[in-house]
């Protein structure tokens, strides 16, 4: 059997067995190795955090679709850019990589960008710290919102099934490792940052200082933040002392988990309230 037909048989199974290895290794290695000292309030946070946790791995599972499928479905039918043409291996591996990086930096670079957007993703920027616990806590609607765009992509270039598959275990693996909090030598950092993310520079990305927030997309690879200039490589004021989260909502009040799925809809009926009263407000102007 091929590598590639072995990886698609059993990358499901090896997602979640990875997911459910490295979250317990990593647990375990933060309290040995942080980053970043103390208790970062787990007996508050822990519990929303693998609540939504629970709750996307249900919604992840109820999708109709997956970037997979839809290139599985690209190869059967000749449809997009690298089915038209015969190419070496190694550059539809590269070729694959490098569209499947661009299409986790373009959407995650548009949730920051789009006000409706942020208010689903800002779920995971709301935790107040930064560990392990953080890496799925997400409102599920994201995982819908990112799908339609990404498919698209997927089926336009022709994106190779199998190296999409080993693409999302290394999404597994190092999204994991990036959000975990554990200590890297700042040697081995400072090379290792510039060729996959480091729980380190993903941290800067989770700041409460909005230039910081707004830097650092890649999920994988850093290659697109280094070519649009969303590279952060050090935060202002250091990862002792940097401030996480977001500083609209702190404390107890940021891992409220029925808020925090219902907040996208409050938002909407909160703004739509403000300027249904704004159009029905008189105009005090004397014409």
């Amino acid at each position: 059997m091929h590598f590639s037909t072995w990886i698609l048989a059993n990358g499901d199974d090896l997602q979640v067995a990875l997911f459910f290895s490295l979250l317990l290794i990593l647990a375990v290695a933060e309290r040995l190795a942080p980053r970043r000292p103390g208790r970062l309030d787990r007996a508050i946070r822990w519990p929303t955090n693998f609540f939504l946790t629970l709750v996307n791995l249900l919604a992840m599972s109820a999708l109709p679709v997956s970037f997979i499928t839809a290139a599985l479905w690209a190869e059967a039918h000749g449809w997009g850019a690298l089915n038209q043409v015969r190419l070496p291996i190694a550059i539809v591996v590269v070729l694959t990589l490098a569209v499947r990086g661009f299409i986790s930096f373009s959407t995650h670079y548009l949730m920051h960008m789009v006000p409706v957007l942020w208010r689903v993703h800002r779920v995971h920027h709301l935790d107040t710290e930064l560990d392990v616990s953080t890496t799925v806590r997400f409102h599920p609607l994201e995982f819908f919102i990112q799908l339609v765009p990404g498919v698209l992509i997927v089926v336009v270039f022709g994106l190779s099934p199998w190296v999409l598959m080993f693409y999302e275990l290394l999404d597994v693996a190092v999204t994991l490792w990036t959000h975990s909090n554990v200590r890297l030598p700042q040697a081995v950092d400072r090379i290792v940052r510039y060729v996959v993310v480091t729980p380190d520079l993903h941290r800067v990305h989770h700041s409460a200082w909005k230039p910081e927030t707004n830097s650092n997309f890649g999920a994988v690879f850093p290659f697109w933040d280094l070519v649009f200039g969303t590279f952060r490589a050090v935060p202002r004021d250091g990862h002792e002392r940097m401030r996480l989260g977001l500083d609209e909502v702190r404390g107890r009040d940021a891992h409220r988990p029925l808020w925090l799925l219902g907040s996208v809809a409050a938002d909407q009926l909160r703004e739509k309230g403000v300027a249904t009263a704004t159009r029905c407000t008189p105009s005090t102007t004397r014409h």
